[in-house]
């Protein structure tokens, strides 16, 4: 009876943030007309894009002001992600996010950089509670930029609920500050079809894939050699983009709709998912389809083991054709601004005696369960919600001399997945002294190192982790990172001093900088490698010979210097 209370008193409430953030009038994070540069659940590689990026023609260090009244709760950096980044909390229940930001206002800059020097990093998290920095509606708080894996410069903005961490469709509010207008329709490029738990089949095989194509009237149709044939269980998905008014960017459509025989069987509207999941487009689309030809394919089935919210549970967006006739099915796409497209296809009942291969059930990993898939000397841990789908192992073990271990390899390229999983390896080779120099390589289709997956060493073994399948074996880095001089000369005429660092193997752990042997804080750009100080002369005295000295250490310990004589 509790359980059940507690599910009711759960409904009734993202119920009532719903009703609140329908009805929430903001003003624009910008003082200046925009367009979009990504929109909300847009497909992205391995994730949802979070939110609106807001375009900044261009140029950084534009206002950034706060949609409403509230408070700065969180401030962010990060080298990569959102780069500097700020949470402001409303009492309705709601916080906004800036991301891709410059800078903040005196007093938020300041509380930061106490933060930054104390701990000696750049990539901190800066935590207030309710009463230290307010904000009004409409009230300046930065400046834009191009920080974090930006494209460009512009501002990301999101709504998610405080309590939950829900990313919600900003276009949802009642009003539309951003004063963007959209007549352009979405388009379907082509729709694919799937025989589906070994109980259907499409054309005599697993699934097909179709293109739509202008007719020679001009009308629009779905292009295959001798027509759709299928019989049993099958499921269907599209590809599509949306465009808006004012720009050539690409989107992704906010409505899925599919009908047979006139009847709605999948009504899929991507309002919402949690920021933890965002990996969990990898669900929504067919992702074997997108790993061979970077094509999205949207699914309006939904996967055994998918976090997805929005999409809904089968049998929904699947049919079972069981009669030799035909069947007509049609696909509609829709944006935030009610602007359709469609498409229709015919699918031909017809009895076939296809059958899928069917492999052992010990050739898979089980999806929606903790598994340990150990063969001794490799080992990974998949956590219940690692799959989406039961998966072929594909394991194989090749001994190696370019490696301390032998070449291992497992799953497939073409199977996402959704966390991170602890992998283990046996050391064949344990000659070296310092075990810190150890780590896990992740190799391409030709062993060529095309990642790290870390490592710490016990016993023998190294423990790493991954969120991809695919070739690992153990290396050893006993190289020192790079550092190379971008701008460290004329800094009267340039007030900055700015270094490339990087590093092949294990990758950058760590930097510190010092101006005669006094920390300062470098910002780093991961997109150039680059890292830069803006010279300050609260902190550096003017017209004076000053030593630098740089500090990079990589994740097994490697450590380069670099130091030089400057004047400012």
């Amino acid at each position: 009876m509790k359980k059940i209370f507690s599910v009711i008193i759960g409904i009734f409430f993202i119920q009532c943030l719903m009703a609140q953030l329908k009805q929430w009038e903001i003003a624009s994070p910008l003082d200046f007309e925009t367009t979009l540069s990504g929109s909300f659940a847009e497909m992205r590689r391995n994730h949802f894009h979070g939110g609106l990026d807001l375009r900044t023609n261009g140029e950084e260090n534009k206002h950034v002001y706060s949609i409403d009244d509230g408070y700065v709760a969180k401030i962010s950096i990060s080298r990569t992600g959102y780069g500097k980044c700020a949470y402001i909390n409303h009492p309705n229940g709601y916080t906004s996010v800036y991301g891709h930001l410059n800078g903040f206002v005196p007093k938020l800059d300041s509380l930061l950089k106490a933060k930054q020097y104390g701990e000696h990093k750049y990539e901190v998290e800066l935590i207030l509670d309710s009463a230290q920095y307010t904000v009004k509606k409409g009230e300046l708080f930065a400046i834009s930029g191009n920080t974090g894996a930006s494209g460009g410069p512009h501002v990301h903005f999101e709504i998610r609920e405080t309590a939950t961490g829900i990313m919600r469709n900003p276009f949802l509010l009642k009003n539309n500050p951003y004063n963007i207008a959209d007549d352009k329709e979405p388009k379907i490029y082509g729709i694919k079809i799937y025989g589906l738990n070994g109980k259907g089949s499409i054309n005599d095989q697993a699934e097909q894939k179709c293109k739509v194509i202008v007719d020679k009237d001009r009308s629009r149709k779905v292009q295959v050699g001798d027509g759709l044939y299928g019989w049993g269980k099958i499921g269907f998905s599209v590809k599509a983009s949306d465009y808006m008014t004012g720009t050539s960017f690409t989107y992704t459509p906010r409505h899925l709709r599919l009908y047979a025989e006139d009847k709605l069987i999948s009504d899929i509207t991507i309002d919402s998912f949690l920021f933890k999941d965002t990996r969990g487009s990898n669900s929504f689309i067919d992702y074997k389809q997108w790993a061979t030809s970077r094509e999205f394919f949207m699914k309006s089935f939904k996967n055994t083991n998918s976090p997805i919210v929005f999409q809904e549970e089968q049998p929904k967006g699947t049919f079972t054709i069981n009669k030799e006739k035909e069947y007509k099915f049609r696909y509609e796409v829709e944006d935030d601004f009610g602007n359709k497209d469609q498409i229709e296809f015919v699918i031909t009942g017809k009895k076939t005696d296809y059958q899928p291969i069917k492999l052992p059930d010990d050739q898979f990993i089980k999806c929606g369960e903790s598994v340990l898939f150990d063969k001794g000397s490799f080992a990974m841990q998949f956590p219940q919600n690692a799959l989406y789908e039961d998966v072929e192992h594909r394991f194989t073990c090749d001994s190696s001399a370019k490696f301390l271990s032998n070449i291992y390899s497992i799953g497939s390229k073409t199977d996402p997945l959704h966390v991170f999983c602890d992998i283990s390896i046996k050391i064949e080779h344990d000659t070296i002294e310092d075990k810190s120099k150890y780590y896990i390589a992740k190799l391409n289709d030709l062993n060529v190192q095309s990642g790290s997956a870390g490592g710490t060493y016990v016993n023998g073994i190294l423990v790493g982790k991954t969120n991809t399948f695919g070739r690992f074996a153990v290396a050893t880095d006993v190289t020192p990172p790079v550092i190379a001089p971008v701008h460290t000369n004329k800094l009267r005429n340039a007030p900055y001093i700015r270094l490339k660092i990087y590093d092949t193997q294990s990758g950058i752990a760590s930097y510190d900088a010092y101006i005669d042997d006094k920390w300062i804080l470098f910002e780093y750009d991961s997109k150039t490698q680059q890292i830069t100080y803006w010279l300050d002369k609260k902190m550096v005295k003017e017209f004076s010979n000053h030593t630098l000295k740089l500090v990079v250490k990589d994740y097994c310990g490697n450590v380069k210097e670099y130091s030089k004589q400057i004047y400012w």
